[in-house]
């Protein structure tokens, strides 16, 4: 496009201008969708779009996580670093989205844009609202197969549960209510197709459907480099809004029995996972809503705690081993790392200094302290400080320190804590579990055990996902 206007006797800034107006004019026009558009059909029609500019920038910004920060790329003379590439990039995003809101434009790459940048900016939680106000402004939450070409219904199923997975792990991490509901949502269930295959010629495509399992839709090849993930993140989404629903609701009764019936569909959900998928576990979050809701069956929290963590640093561990980049590992270890460790720190350091200690609820204090002392250690050397969530591992880093350093200087010898018991499971409490700490990371401890009614709007201004 660029190539085919008439620059002669312009200047660079006319030359910008001109290519500016055109776009402008462009991007005026409706990109008019078929169902019988063919991929290059659909190429040729976004050509020349502000939010096409957009997401070329976005998913630039993004790449610079995936690059190394000593690469020739950003060490030449003159270049820009990773860091002010990223965000470079996301400006140019953001300006790029701002021109398809003032002209009012919307389309399935404005909410792939919205997604991009949404995940890669700073302000998360605040873009969450304009990313769930795109995809049913889009009628992305209900079944639009029939209107689109096969290419553009499979990505439009893949949109959707990007933007719902987005809005379940935000809410999850914020102890907010989720934005997008499963329970006003038809969302269709992607294909387990890879995206070459999507974007294939028809003959090949159809022979790809074909080798699917024609029940299930999983692909036989046991690839999880195809349709597995955003497959596997729709069904775990649903779970854990329902987790969402009971750990955020008011109502208690009947807590229990609801428990049990969403431990019970987690657990056939995941029977029903091809082999593949498996993880050697048999446990689920569920029931961390019923001991920190009704201070009961602790060993379950703890035992999933524990359970996650060996998961996480087994992955990272086996990642390192095999020379392999872990950059994708790191939402894993801050997510799901963050939170477990924090339940097993919270409980070490509770054991450590109560008075009185529960004889029934196992505890293997050795191997929790190892886990915990390694885990630490990944969140300090692992994530560098382009990461977007590396002021919330130094966070946690810090405060698992922190517990480690006051378990660990109680004097040598035999233990002198009393039994009681009484107490049954219910783990022993003291109310002066954390001293000599700052405010951030005695805010940080709390979130660690799962008061976020606790937590307040200050505690998320250190929280950057940049």
């Amino acid at each position: 496009m660029w190539n085919d206007l008439d620059y002669d006797g312009m200047d660079l800034f006319q030359q910008t201008l001109l290519m500016s107006g055109k776009l402008f004019e462009t991007h005026t026009q409706p990109l008019e969708i078929q169902p019988g558009m063919s991929w290059e059909d659909f190429k040729s029609a976004s050509f020349g779009r502000w939010e096409v500019i957009g997401l070329l920038f976005v998913l630039t910004g993004i790449a610079t996580d995936w690059i190394p920060h000593d690469d020739p790329l950003f060490t030449r003379h003159g270049a820009m670093d990773a860091r002010r590439l990223a965000i470079t990039a996301t400006a140019v995003g953001d300006t790029c989205l701002e021109f398809c809101d003032s002209s009012g434009i919307l389309n399935d790459i404005t909410s792939l844009l919205a997604i991009v940048y949404g995940e890669s900016d700073f302000r998360p939680w605040r873009k969450l609202g304009e990313l769930s106000t795109t995809v049913f402004a889009l009628g992305l939450h209900q079944d639009s197969s029939a209107d689109a070409p096969f290419f553009l219904a499979e990505m439009r199923k893949r949109t959707m549960v990007a933007a719902y997975t987005v809005d379940k792990v935000l809410a999850t991490f914020l102890g907010r209510p989720p934005l997008i509901s499963w329970r006003y949502c038809d969302i269709q269930m992607p294909l387990d197709l890879s995206v070459e295959e999507i974007f294939a010629d028809p003959s090949f495509r159809d022979a790809a459907i074909s080798r699917l399992d024609q029940r299930t839709g999983w692909s036989q090849e046991a690839s999880v480099m195809k349709g597995a993930w955003p497959r596997v993140a729709f069904i775990t989404g649903v779970l854990r809004e329902k987790v969402l629903e009971l750990s955020l609701s008011c109502r208690t009764i009947d807590l229990s029995l609801r428990v049990k019936n969403l431990s019970q569909e987690c657990r056939q959900e995941r029977q029903s996972l091809p082999d593949f998928l498996h993880w050697n576990s048999d446990s689920d979050g569920s029931a961390a809503t019923l001991a920190q809701r009704t201070e009961t069956e602790p060993e379950a929290i703890i035992d999933i705690s524990r359970e996650i963590l060996s998961a996480v640093i087994i992955m990272v561990s086996r990642k390192i081993r095999s020379g392999q980049s872990i950059n994708g590992r790191m939402g894993n270890m801050c997510l799901s790392g963050l939170p477990s460790a924090g339940v097993l720190s919270v409980e070490l350091l509770r054991q450590t200094r109560s008075a009185l200690r529960s004889t029934s609820l196992i505890f293997p204090r050795s191997e929790i302290i190892q886990n915990l002392t390694l885990f630490a250690s990944y969140l300090d050397g692992m994530v560098s400080p382009q990461d977007g969530n590396y002021r919330v591992a130094q966070q946690g880093q810090r405060a698992i320190r922190h517990v480690l350093n006051q378990v660990l200087s109680v004097n040598s010898g035999p233990c002198n804590i009393a039994t009681d018991t009484s107490q049954g499971n219910k783990p022993a409490q003291d109310d002066n579990l954390v001293h000599d700490m700052n405010a951030d990371d005695d805010l940080f401890l709390s979130w660690f055990d799962g008061n976020m009614a606790q937590m307040s709007e200050s505690w998320l201004a250190w929280v950057n996902f940049t």
